[in-house]
């Protein structure tokens, strides 16, 4: 039966992603304000297929007494499959993405992306990717966006240790807004490029938010601690 639904969701996933990226070809010339709620369909459709096709539930916890900011803010997210990148745009508030550019590329998908204000990151142009970033953050969040980002920069399988890189404290240190870190587990139930998908729960946690002002060592220390002990407290639990 997990074959058999990991294949169906593939079949239709990205057939389905495909009809509506040709459909939405017209899009790609109009203003972004008005691409949006098109895009919010293809999101709308993307989780249905996670959630009815491939049987991947979710369930949200508020760790130690954390709560959802009240306004915009960063969301620094363990990455361990691609359900969160679908599933957060409607998880959470308003979210823009802190991306790989090498996703533009991709027809009809990657078109769209500028379109829908996410934050696109050339990874070879060291120091000018960087600035470029922040300036963009800085845009989005003067239009009351909030900003999600994968420390790590890439999917981490669980139990595998990955250093976390300092965009996310650049990103901290220039736009001024608390930063909320994600745990989760759902590399176990949809690996890291990996075919299968396993019917099932993923659990993420919301941890409390971090507040401005910090020095990057504390900052990246407090993060990278929380986020990593919340993930493998999530994991062993699921698996026994």
């Amino acid at each position: 039966m997990t074959v058999i639904r990991s294949i169906l969701f593939g079949v239709l996933f990205y057939g389905g992603t495909l009809i509506i990226g040709f459909c939405y070809i017209p899009l790609a010339v109009l203003p972004g304000r008005i691409g949006r709620p098109f895009f919010r369909f293809w999101v709308v459709y993307s989780a249905f297929m996670v959630r009815w096709v491939a049987g991947i539930r979710h369930r949200v916890v508020l760790r130690d007494d954390a709560v959802w900011p009240d306004g915009p803010a960063i969301y620094a997210s363990k990455h361990q499959s691609a359900w969160e990148t679908l599933v957060f745009n409607l998880l959470l508030p308003n979210p823009v993405f802190v991306l790989k550019k090498e996703l533009e590329r991709i027809p009809f998908f990657g078109w769209y992306l500028p379109k829908m204000r996410q934050i696109a990151v050339d990874r070879k142009a060291g120091a000018a990717a960087m600035r470029g970033m922040v300036a963009q953050a800085e845009d989005v969040v003067a239009d009351g966006y909030s900003i999600v980002i994968y420390p790590q920069g890439t999917r981490v399988a669980p139990g595998v240790d990955k250093p976390y890189h300092p965009g996310v404290y650049a990103l901290y240190r220039a736009v001024n807004l608390p930063v909320v870190p994600i745990a989760l587990d759902s590399g176990r139930l949809w690996a890291r490029n990996g075919l299968i998908k396993r019917a099932g729960t993923v659990t993420v946690a919301i941890l409390p938010a971090i507040p401005p002002g910090l020095d990057r060592k504390a900052f990246m220390s407090r993060l990278e601690q929380a986020i990593e002990s919340e993930s493998r407290a999530l994991y062993e639990a699921a698996c026994g």
